[in-house]
């Protein structure tokens, strides 16, 4: 077995996976990642058996897309992907991840540990939306960086300027002291990340990008908005997904702030 760097020409047997293991991403997605950082297949003479992504910031590094062929578990694959990461990664780099269920005995086996939870919540925004924001342009990407970046903890300029772009798939609300985007998903959107001084004040950024658009998840573990989004009459789905962290205590940024990831592949 040979561990390799994947590019754009890996994605159609990225997606033969994502189809066998019942995900939802998308090629769009897999290449948005990819462009983003450095991805790892693991490859025998069958082809693609399972994948890993690494998207790095200045501050820490965030993990994603761990995934093995049905046809291929049980061969320790997924721990070689993580190790060879881990591995060679730079010296001090902390990483972080959100596992699922079963994905975190592997995680925590590596010396990953938990850190917080996210719940997903799914439903329709039925209501007027408050006006707390306006559209956000490229010429905005600056502020929004440094915004993402004192509330989430992560540096990614390249990550705001494709989000910016007028042509891709995300639609972006600011406030004077938010952010709120959205993204597509196989049966509506997603909201994330959604940064706000308050958990009041993300409900209002939630519901400007929610009303009227269908079908809308949000994944967030703070109480107050799962609480708002029950109300709204939103399902919280089981499980979630946990927040690990390796090589160091905690994520960083102002958490308080960070009431929903921008994705969990991105943290």
């Amino acid at each position: 077995m040979e561990i390799r760097r994947l590019d754009v020409d890996d994605v159609p047997e990225c997606m033969k996976l994502i189809t066998d293991r019942g995900w939802t991403w998308t090629p769009a997605q897999w290449e948005m990642m990819l462009a983003l950082g450095p991805g790892y297949g693991a490859f025998d003479a069958s082809g693609l058996l399972g994948t890993a992504l690494t998207t790095p910031y200045p501050e820490m590094q965030t993990i994603s897309g761990v995934l093995v062929a049905s046809w291929a578990a049980r061969r320790g694959i997924g721990t070689r992907l993580m190790s060879n990461i881990l591995d060679i990664s730079p010296p001090g780099m902390a990483t972080a991840l959100f596992a699922t269920t079963e994905g975190r005995p592997l995680y925590e086996k590596l010396g990953f540990h938990p850190v917080g939870r996210t719940t997903s919540h799914f439903g329709t925004f039925d209501g007027p939306a408050p006006g707390v924001t306006r559209q956000a342009t490229p010429a905005d990407a600056r502020r929004l960086t440094a915004l993402d970046a004192e509330a989430g903890g992560y540096t990614r300029p390249a990550f705001w300027d494709l989000v910016l772009d007028p042509s891709g798939p995300y639609e972006v609300l600011m406030s004077d002291d938010g952010v709120v985007a959205t993204r597509p998903n196989p049966t509506g959107v997603t909201v994330g990340p959604l940064v706000a001084p308050s958990a009041a004040a993300a409900c209002d950024l939630v519901a400007d990008v929610a009303a009227g658009r269908g079908a809308v998840r949000v994944d967030t573990d703070d109480a107050d908005v799962a609480d708002y989004l029950v109300g709204l009459g939103f399902e919280e789905r089981p499980g979630g997904c946990l927040l690990m962290v390796h090589g160091a205590d905690d994520v960083p940024g102002d958490r308080s702030r960070y009431f929903a990831p921008a994705s969990h592949a991105l943290g």
